[in-house]
């Protein structure tokens, strides 16, 4: 990949085989294509979370990559005069260096989609998509196009393919929902019995609603998978502690 990689450069480089120029309409070529790739890239795993309704969505990841892309670049071409002058003064530069903080920078952006509900924590995928394209518009950047094509190929199946075949795997665990009154602490005394059954809560989720006339909490829980006669048990529990205006679970046993 690196020999093909190589060779494309070159060709820009070289004003296309030409050298009609020295090669400046070459290397002004290559940085267009290289912001082009920054954006059509990871515009492809952009339209994924845009499709499934996620809080960073299209224009986040392409912009992500294309400032990262811009690092790149600048690491690159933006210190030819410095360059030269360190190498006067027998002075290495290491383009990395100011790529490099890219990858620590952006963990902010990251942690903004990163919403916990009760126990649960949604928008990781997100935030690793967001990283990913960073590192995508940072190898388009650096002129590693095969890289950052494969990367983002392999991006997009694990979030579409793996992500179907992660739903198949989670729908053979009971679901519970519950309603409570609000105010009472039932997120609590939920895990704390689910636990004392070896049942571990995998999702959960909970939203005020009006039940019966009265203000009141509802969580939906993804449990863990366990034996009918435990779940039983466990739902016995919950209905003596917690006296819930109601309870439902849903098997695939």
């Amino acid at each position: 990949m690196d020999a093909a990689d190589k060779a494309i450069i070159a060709w820009f480089n070289s004003d296309f085989g030409t050298n009609f120029s020295g090669g400046v309409v070459g290397n002004i070529a290559l940085v267009v294509l290289s912001l082009l790739l920054a954006l059509i890239l990871p515009g492809i795993i952009g339209m994924e979370r845009e499709y499934n309704g996620h809080p960073a969505g299209f224009r986040t990841h392409v912009l992500v990559s294309i400032g990262s892309c811009t690092v790149m670049l600048v690491s690159i071409y933006g210190f030819s005069y410095w360059d030269s002058q360190y190498l006067a003064a027998g002075i290495g530069r290491d383009p990395s260096r100011l790529a490099a903080q890219a990858v620590t920078g952006i963990g902010f952006l990251g942690a903004g989609t990163i919403i916990q509900n009760g126990i649960s924590v949604k928008g990781l995928t997100t935030a690793t998509t967001i990283w990913v394209c960073m590192a995508i518009g940072l190898a388009c950047g650096a002129g590693s196009y095969i890289i950052a094509a494969v990367a983002t190929i392999l991006a997009f199946l694990v979030l579409t393919v793996m992500g179907k075949f992660e739903k198949l795997i989670s729908k053979h665990n009971p679901i519970l929902i519950i309603v409570v009154p609000a105010g009472q602490a039932a997120t609590r005394n939920i895990l704390s019995i689910a636990e004392r059954f070896g049942i571990e809560a995998k999702e959960t989720s909970s939203e005020i609603i009006h039940f019966q006339n009265e203000e009141a909490v509802r969580f939906s829980i993804r449990l863990s998978r366990t034996t009918e006669a435990t779940l039983a048990c466990f739902t016995d529990e919950l209905r003596m502690r917690l006296h819930p205006l109601s309870l439902k679970i849903s098997t695939n046993f």
